[in-house]
């Protein structure tokens, strides 16, 4: 792929979505309902076709216009994500030469770029204001079968400022639509949008709030990639871009948003006033945290584009449409973590998706001394990537590929003693979405950190691996390539 069609592809998501249906890897939908049949048309594919589904792109939904679009899946193939990533698409066959050359790119030449102020965009196309908003307008899904209303937040971003310090947050977290201006969100405790938001609500102040829905590839992705609080998400998407992201002021909040996005809602939180929020299928496949009362929002103003998209990334069962993407951005995110808090030598890392991106990770090291892999698991069962609701952290050897599940558990079942090589952690960061939670005040968890890789005192003598010399393995798919294709 050109250095041309690649920056063409992250300019906004109409771009990105001509792009993937250059490669054949758009599939239109007609007729599909809003109520149910959307999420499942999604669920039943991914689920059949495994990161290598296409993206969906539904119209002609009953009850709205022709042209009022609904996508899922932007992300759900490596060639999909490597494309907006800028990678040549060679590149997308396996996830560890993703990570590694993404990682590299970013330390080689990346510089955060503040983001530029403008005033006039495709979003600014329609503008609903006061008693003319009306969320109904659009065609917002039901995306599981027991889900307790229509979501209109799940590939989104929701802006909010810190009252302190200025800093503008950008997040993904899940908005419920609750009538024609108002509607809700979850945020689970600990993340920095729930952070802000509790500064305003606390003091008695409403939180101005911005949610943008079908925003541009990166900016999408930077909502979803755990930020330190020092990296803004519109200066890391415009590093990326290497160019200003283009933002227009809220007119009622001044919140930024893409001058490029198909929706955005702005309005306030209600520091007073809540609405019953949830249930909702979660991205570990189960409808957990129940439904609950969530501060309202009050909706002032929608933006929109003519003919808008709705992006959704509605979770299930795992795998799902919108978990490669998460995996690899929590995976990098891990990798660069444990670089900065001085840890030698970890070779490569995944967060599986059957665990959902977050309650199974594998890291691979190159073992130097000893409590070495003790190390490394304990320092990343607490770091961001891992640390919200974590289950299992997997330390291998290097010779063990950690996005490969059958090489992970080989580790396991002949290089980890559970007797002695396994360590678990408690009072670790849980939430209400935890399955195994049963008091929702008291929002813990415990961990189990299992060592499988070989003994350290043992890596001159355990026994030697029974498979084929990388030199006989190339040599015999050179000669037979029939057979390997």
């Amino acid at each position: 792929m050109s250095n041309e069609s690649t920056a063409t592809a992250q300019n906004d998501l109409r771009e990105f979505i001509a792009t993937v249906e250059a490669r054949g890897e758009l599939a239109r939908v007609e007729g599909a309902h809003w109520n149910r049949e959307l999420g499942a048309v999604t669920e039943v594919l991914y689920r059949q076709k495994v990161e290598k589904a296409p993206m969906l792109l539904f119209d002609g939904i009953p009850d709205y216009p022709k042209g009022h679009r609904v996508a899922y899946g932007m992300f759900g193939s490596p060639f999909r994500l490597a494309t907006v990533l800028g990678m040549e698409p060679s590149l997308s066959t396996h996830r560890k030469e993703m990570l590694d050359h993404f990682r590299k790119n970013i330390k080689k030449g990346f510089k955060r770029i503040a983001p530029k102020i403008v005033k006039e965009g495709p979003v600014l196309e329609n503008v609903l204001r006061d008693g003319a908003v009306d969320l109904t307008r659009l065609p917002v899904p039901i995306h599981h079968e027991e889900d307790g209303g229509r979501y209109i937040g799940t590939a989104c971003g929701v802006v909010t400022r810190d009252p302190e310090s200025g800093r503008i947050n950008v997040g993904t977290y899940r908005v419920q639509m609750i009538g024609p201006d108002t509607c809700t969100s979850y945020i689970s405790n600990g993340k920095q949008g729930r952070i802000q938001r509790d500064k305003y609500l606390k003091a008695g102040k409403p939180c101005p709030v911005v949610i943008i829905i079908g925003c541009d590839p990166i900016t999408y992705l930077a909502a979803g990639f755990t930020m330190p609080d020092a990296m803004p998400e519109y200066e890391w998407a415009g590093g990326l871009m290497d160019r200003p992201l283009e933002l227009i002021e809220g007119e009622v909040t001044g919140l930024p948003f893409p001058a490029r996005s198909e929706i955005v809602i702005e309005g306030e939180i209600s520091a007073t006033e809540t609405a019953l929020e949830g249930p909702f299928g979660e991205w570990h496949g189960y409808y957990a945290g129940d439904a609950r009362e969530e501060p309202l929002i009050h909706i002032k103003r929608i933006y929109h584009r003519n003919q808008p998209i709705l992006t959704c990334a509605a979770s299930q069962k795992p795998p799902h449409s919108h978990l490669f993407e998460r995996c690899f951005l929590r995976s990098a995110g891990l990798l660069d973590a444990l670089e900065a808090a001085g840890i030698p030598d970890v070779r490569g890392a995944w967060l599986h998706q059957a665990g959902g991106g977050r309650t199974f990770c594998v890291l691979s090291i190159k073992q130097r001394y000893f409590g070495h892999s003790t190390q490394v698991g304990v320092v990343a069962s607490q770091l961001a990537s891992v640390g919200y609701i974590s289950r299992w952290i997997v330390v291998v050897d290097d010779d063990v590929d950690p996005t490969d599940i059958h090489d992970v558990i080989w580790a396991m079942g002949t290089r980890c003693d559970p007797k002695s090589r396994t360590t678990v952690l408690d009072h670790c960061w849980s939430s209400r979405l935890d399955t195994l939670v049963r008091d929702k005040n008291m929002l813990y968890n415990s961990r189990m950190i299992i060592d499988a890789c070989r003994p350290y005192e043992l890596l001159d003598t355990f026994p030697k691996v029974c498979e084929s010399s990388p030199e006989l393995a190339a040599k015999v798919r050179a000669k037979y390539p029939e057979l390997y294709r």
